[in-house]
């Protein structure tokens, strides 16, 4: 993958679309897996959070990537690639909920994770 300033829905589905059916379903699962990791920073929190509604915000946009992730891994596991949604449209609905919900630092940094696995 590219650097991180230009990670976007494109790259990440030219990405994915270079992979078997298994490779993008390990590869997803690893991004889910950091994406879990990323809640933990709200446990960490030293400080109280101004902004509660927020933070409930983020928790719940986490989950929805989290949602979209594996109904996604479990298309891919059992061999399905016509009933599911296209890589393109995939990777964009992935960069529209962290926009939604405010989380496109918490994917970009797992993304960038990714990106230093490689």
């Amino acid at each position: 993958m590219p650097m991180a300033d230009e990670i976007n829905p494109q790259i990440l589905g030219e990405w994915l679309a270079g992979m078997s059916l298994p490779e993008r379903a390990r590869n997803l699962n690893t991004i889910s897996y950091h994406l879990t990791v990323c809640t933990r920073e709200f446990e960490a929190a030293t400080k109280p959070f101004k902004d509660a509604t927020l933070v409930i915000k983020m928790l719940i946009g986490l989950s929805e990537l989290q949602h979209q992730l594996s109904q996604q891994i479990g298309h891919y596991l059992d061999g399905e690639e016509i009933k599911v949604y296209p890589i393109d449209v995939f990777a964009q609905i992935l960069f529209q909920k962290a926009n939604q919900y405010q989380i496109l630092p918490f994917l970009m940094g797992t993304l960038n994770r990714m990106k230093a696995r490689m």
